[in-house]
């Protein structure tokens, strides 16, 4: 009977200290996943087209501007084209591609292809560690005010 008590005493002061340590837990969580917001300049880029611009051509031609050459020729308003088709998108500055943006970009980046632009957002893993992905949160282009990234479309 003494041991019955002695266990049940037992689980109900797991059970009462179980939220506690869980509300702890969770507290320490959201502390830590909260990110350093950073501000990045440069222009949107579609990144298969200008990453094979490289490599086929020799050049970043096609992280440009929104005209890409391609085998057949120029194809005009590519970028927008194949941003709105979900290709993955980027920032590019200083002759590189500076960012990749952990983001469908048909919502609202498609809109600013071959742009400069300003995006807030945070790295998504650390940019010291050779990791590029940069989740963006608001854009602006050369006039105008600061606008939402949509990253929730999927399809």
């Amino acid at each position: 009977m003494r041991n019955l008590c002695i266990g049940t005493a037992f689980a109900l002061l797991l059970i009462a200290a179980g939220p506690t340590l869980s509300a702890q837990k969770m507290g320490k969580m959201a502390k830590m996943a909260k990110p350093d917001t950073v501000t990045l300049s440069g222009k949107v880029i579609d990144i298969t087209c200008s990453a094979k611009g490289k490599v086929k051509m020799g050049s970043w031609g096609n992280a440009e501007n929104n005209d890409h050459m391609t085998p057949a020729g120029k194809k005009t308003a590519c970028a927008t084209m194949c941003l709105k088709g979900g290709q993955p998108a980027g920032l590019f500055s200083g002759d590189q591609i500076t960012a990749v943006f952990a983001c469908n970009p048909r919502a609202t980046l498609a809109n600013y292809a071959a742009q400069d632009v300003k995006v807030k957002g945070f790295w998504a893993g650390s940019p010291d560690d050779g990791a590029k992905s940069f989740v963006p949160m608001k854009i602006r282009g050369s006039e105008g005010g600061w606008t939402d990234v949509d990253c929730a479309t999927m399809h």
